[in-house]
């Protein structure tokens, strides 16, 4: 991370390289592999993390193995959280031994069984007393592990460290906030910050991301740190003071998209996607999710919902009733959908009803229509399959413009793009460190389409963060470096 880069004849130095955006500069290869949490999906176990992380990784570095030894750190997200952190220190936590190099073949192939023959052979396991082996060890290849805790903090170079932090179960136990509290005694020294929780979401103030800058007594303006951070699946980078604030989840399960709506916000300095292609992108759920791209249990769902009200053949008052009980049961679930504990209480109040309403008139609005259409199934057993259908697909895509409608107004904006589960605009950071700790220096490479095998690679943003604590007093800096050069790391994992 801290290694030299020569830059190419066109420029002599790396401010000259900036200073033309069409030069290339060559960078070598990473000394530090960064992990930002949430390893894998849905949880992450051992399995999980093998199959989905360390095989496709290790195919492409088996073929690319320099010899040369290289530092893998990381620090959990909550899904690492899910399963105790168990996967993420098999993968994360320093070895203590050597791991036999003739690694057996089952570690190194994908297990095809799936989560569920996962979960049913730990369920047949628990019912008769079975013991089941896990991996010891989630190895990449080429990269050792060092950290003896899930948190760290390590000396980059003069005047400036990198602090990885476990966000634990939402806020920092009294152990993580001594240890880097304590990291703090030495005041020239610039923080280069690993969250997994940001500290603005959609440009707005993340209460996750900020409880835990607050247990760190951090403040972007007055301490100007680069934070680097993920779990919202998008990259998004805000300029706040001399601080830098960078969102890189494109290594996430699905997209998240920009904001979309941002009267009231401030634009960011960069973002991957825009707003142009989320707003493309969000007109498309309704109909992905009446499609069932996002699988089918909101249709198994309604169909139990209406199947009372269909079968029964009630009408008059008992017909309303159950109408209604299932529109106020709709009106319920789309404001948990919508986040109804976001301060936004009345707004989405008044969608939730009207999502609600949706819902109660449809066995009405099926029957009627089915009646119009095709009067001589009135009153037979295929008026009423025919409606509930009707009424069904109807209501799932009343589910898919609730969720449309949110997003596009800023007022929730993870659960329609979940749905959606689009694949595109993956992307990494490339971290330059400079050598004498004034600054770093960021590349970030992204595909939009990554199902395309001719997709080019683009440069979605370049950037470079100042250490504030460098450019008061460098003199002092360079001083104080000569008498500390240490690496900070927690002697114990509290959790």
């Amino acid at each position: 991370a801290a290694a030299p880069v020569t830059p190419p004849a066109a420029a002599t130095s790396a401010s000259a390289a900036r200073a033309a955006p069409a030069a290339e500069l060559l960078l070598p290869r990473g000394d530090v592999l960064l992990f930002g949490g949430d390893t894998a999906y849905p949880v992450a176990t051992d399995a999980e993390i093998h199959n989905r992380l360390c095989v496709p990784f290790n195919e492409v570095l088996r073929a690319r193995d320099d010899g040369r030894p290289r530092v893998l750190l990381g620090i959990p997200g909550n899904h690492d959280w899910y399963d105790g952190l168990d996967g993420f220190a098999r993968m994360f936590r320093a070895r203590k031994g050597k791991i036999n190099r003739a690694i057996p073949k089952a570690l190194a192939d994908a297990n095809q069984s799936g989560q569920l023959k996962h979960v049913i052979d730990w369920v047949e396991a628990f019912r008769i007393g079975k013991h089941i082996a896990k991996r010891p060890a989630l190895p990449l290849r080429g990269y050792t592990p060092v950290q003896p805790a899930s948190y760290f903090a390590l000396h980059l170079a003069p005047a400036l460290d990198l602090w990885g932090v476990d966000r634990q179960l939402r806020k920092l136990d009294f152990g993580q906030r001594s240890f880097f509290l304590e990291q703090q005694t030495n005041s020239i020294r610039g923080v280069v910050l690993m969250l997994a929780d940001p500290v603005y979401a959609f440009l707005e103030t993340n209460p996750v991301g900020q409880t835990t800058l607050d247990s760190l007594e951090l403040d972007m303006r007055r301490d100007a740190p680069l934070v680097l951070t993920g779990d919202t699946h998008h990259y998004c980078r805000q300029q706040i003071g001399d601080a830098q604030h960078v969102i890189a989840g494109g290594g996430g399960a699905f997209l998240h998209p920009a904001r979309i709506e941002r009267a009231s916000v401030e634009p960011p300095a960069a973002e991957f996607p825009g707003p142009h292609a989320s707003r493309t992108l969000a007109l498309q759920v309704p109909l992905k999710i009446t499609l069932g791209r996002a699988g089918i249990i909101p249709h198994i769902v309604i169909t139990l919902l209406y199947a009372p009200i269909f079968l029964s053949h009630l009408d008059g008052l008992s017909a309303a009733v159950m109408c209604g009980s299932v529109g106020l049961i709709a009106a319920v679930g789309g404001s948990l959908l919508c986040g109804w504990r976001q301060q936004r209480i009345a707004i989405i109040a008044l969608l939730s009803v009207l999502y609600g309403g949706w819902i109660g008139v449809l066995p009405y609005l099926s029957r009627w229509l089915i009646h119009t259409v095709a009067p001589a199934t009135a009153g037979g057993r295929w008026h009423v399959l025919l409606a509930l259908m009707v009424a069904v697909v109807a209501a799932v895509l009343g589910l898919g413009t609730l969720l449309m409608v949110v997003t596009l107004v800023a007022l929730e904006q993870h659960q329609a793009f979940a749905a959606l589960a689009h694949p595109g605009y993956k992307h990494f950071v490339r971290l330059r460190v400079r050598r004498d700790g004034s600054g770093v220096d960021g590349w970030v490479l992204g595909k939009v389409n990554t199902l395309a095998a001719d997709e080019p690679v683009v440069l979605v943003d370049q950037f470079s963060w100042r250490n504030p604590k460098y450019q008061d007093d460098p003199t002092a800096v360079t001083a104080a470096a000569s008498e500390d050069n240490t690496t900070a790391v927690a002697e114990e994992e509290v959790s």
